[in-house]
């Protein structure tokens, strides 16, 4: 199952070449990630810190385009997990970007990893999805 985010592109997002600029994607990823923390978790205050983010571009996005962001977990490991974000343009329902970024679970007392518990795989397992969704060869 995925989580939904719609954003509306801003023309501040916009480069010379008319289009959104590469670098505001991960701020689109970063606002979809809080979205769903706050929804999962009732909180946007998690304990988390990205370890890695990539990204394929597909398509341009353009000022105002609205955007409908799917967020999935695609693995869980000991201390982090990974999340798949598949960004559409709303109008067209043309997919523009998939990301996957890596978080872990962070006790910022101790400096260190923590494990993910019962209560966060619980949560996190709900929006567990298949490899092939991502378009990533799932061997």
């Amino acid at each position: 199952m995925f989580h939904e985010t719609r954003l509306r592109v801003r023309f501040g997002e916009t480069d010379l070449a008319g289009h959104v600029n590469n670098a505001v994607y991960l701020s689109y990823l970063e606002e979809a990630r809080v979205d769903f923390f706050r929804s999962v978790f009732e909180t946007e205050r998690v304990p988390l810190i990205l370890a890695s983010a990539k990204l394929d571009f597909m398509r341009q996005v353009f000022f105002p385009d609205i955007l409908r962001i799917e967020t999935g977990i695609l693995r869980l490991g000991r201390t982090s997990f990974d999340m798949l974000h598949r960004l559409f343009r709303e109008e067209t329902g043309e997919i523009a970007l998939m990301g996957v970024a890596t978080l872990v679970r962070f006790n910022y007392d101790q400096q260190a990893p923590e494990p993910l518990d019962v209560f966060w795989r619980d949560r996190l397992n709900r929006y567990l999805v298949e490899p092939h969704v991502s378009g990533r060869d799932p061997s």
